[in-house]
Parts: structure tokens; sequence; C-alpha cells
């Protein structure tokens, strides 16, 4: 359940970590490149950048405290 979970986390700091960088290669450029793509079919997905990067730290909090209360109950 940790693994999974600290899975999850890692996928969802890459996916804001990659939003983010769409959101700004396409205010940086003319538009035309991988961020126009990615952005015009998930539109949500550039949108909130930020709110993935909470969720991903939230989680990857709880996979602390899982890991933390496990080794005390050992």
């Amino acid at each position: 359940m940790a693994g999974l979970l600290l899975l999850i986390a890692t996928l969802l700091a890459f996916a804001s970590y990659t939003s983010y960088t769409a959101k700004s290669a396409i205010a940086a450029s003319d538009g035309l490149n991988w961020a126009t793509n990615v952005c015009s079919s998930i539109p949500q997905f550039c949108k909130y950048p930020h709110e993935m990067a909470y969720t991903a730290a939230g989680l990857a909090g709880l996979w602390v405290l899982m890991r933390f209360v496990s080794a005390i109950r050992d």
C-alpha cells in the first residue's frame, strides 16, 4: 500500500512538472511545439499544475507518516 502511494505521488509530481513546463513553453514561444499539443488535447492538465503538486506533496507526506508508524510498530 505504501509503495503504491509513493508511486502515485511520484507520477503526480512528474505530471505537475510537465504541466508547469508546458504552460511556460507556450508563453515563451510561438505556440507550435509539444506543449501546444499537450495543452490542446488535455486543457485541464495545463490549467492547474499547482494543485497536482500540492496533492503529490500531501501523498508523499502521508507515505512518510505511514513509514514512520510502521517503524514504531516494529
